[in-house]
């Protein structure tokens, strides 16, 4: 009985020390880069670890040592109670498997799955499931086997930087070439937009065009490209505010819809 106990524990104790390498070793490596498919591969190293331990194990006891034995000799058989007791779980796990190699998306990217009405950023993948924080800071926990088939929208795959359009109206009464000269400028000068040209000495940084001549004034419209849509958010909320202050100085107005009330006195004047 004392030997059993011994076993086990030395067969606790390796796996405990195995866990902690791949804590550490993984951990090294994620701090370098984190990447989804290195998340999986310490999750996947985890589970295979602790097989491994459950069935060495079992194989000190009479009971199930010949099945343990059988279990370490035939991988196929293995496959085979796998499959069929867990046919699910052994789907999101090879749909992780999938997901790691193809990289759709990465650890920290912005996601929409349509389909799934989910939007966020992918916060982790385990074994089973990928993990993505809302914009309400709730996880969302998908299965594998569920996202692999989703259609997503990931506006940092194979991309350097991302656009958004800005529309800014004018008055008529405005310098309609100066109006289109100070939005270039402004949205050019600012430190979060990217150059996108190939050529870069050969144009200009920003395009600025006249979108529509509309009931309430002239309509610009330019696009605003940055790194990532984080900085693509806050460049255009800082290019709105960079753009009043210009017009105002150079007396551009902006044009907004006025709301005129007339009342009648008492003598009906």
């Amino acid at each position: 009985m004392e030997i059993l106990l011994i076993k086990i524990a030395v067969i606790g104790g390796l796996w405990s020390a195995g866990m902690f390498a791949i804590n550490k070793i993984f951990g090294i490596i994620l701090k370098r880069k984190e990447q989804i498919h290195i998340k999986f591969l310490r999750s996947m190293s985890k589970v295979l670890l602790s097989i491994v331990a459950c069935i060495c194990i079992s194989g000190l006891f009479t009971t199930t040592k010949a099945l343990s034995a059988t279990l370490l000799t035939s991988s196929s058989l293995l496959v085979a109670i796998v499959g069929f007791a867990a046919q699910q779980v052994l789907a999101d796990v090879i749909s992780g498997i999938m997901l790691s190699w193809s990289r759709p998306f990465n650890l920290g990217e912005k996601v929409n799955i349509s389909s799934l009405g989910i939007s966020g950023i992918v916060e982790d993948m385990t074994v089973r499931h990928t993990v993505i924080r809302t914009y309400h800071n709730s996880r969302m926990i998908i299965p594998n086997s569920v996202i692999n088939k989703a259609i997503i929208e990931n506006s940092n795959y194979n991309n350097d930087y991302i656009g958004n359009y800005m529309e800014i109206a004018v008055s008529y009464e405005s310098n309609l070439e100066l109006a289109m000269e100070v939005m270039r400028d402004t949205i050019a000068s600012h430190p979060l937009v990217t150059d996108i040209r190939t050529d870069q000495t050969e144009g200009n940084k920003v395009n600025v065009a006249v979108k529509e001549l509309g009931d309430d004034g002239i309509i610009l419209k330019a696009t605003v490209w940055t790194r990532n849509l984080d900085d693509n958010f806050a460049a255009c909320s800082d290019i709105r505010r960079l753009i009043k202050m210009n017009f105002d100085a150079k007396g551009i107005s902006i044009p907004y819809r006025h709301v005129h009330v007339v009342t009648d006195t008492e003598d009906g004047n």
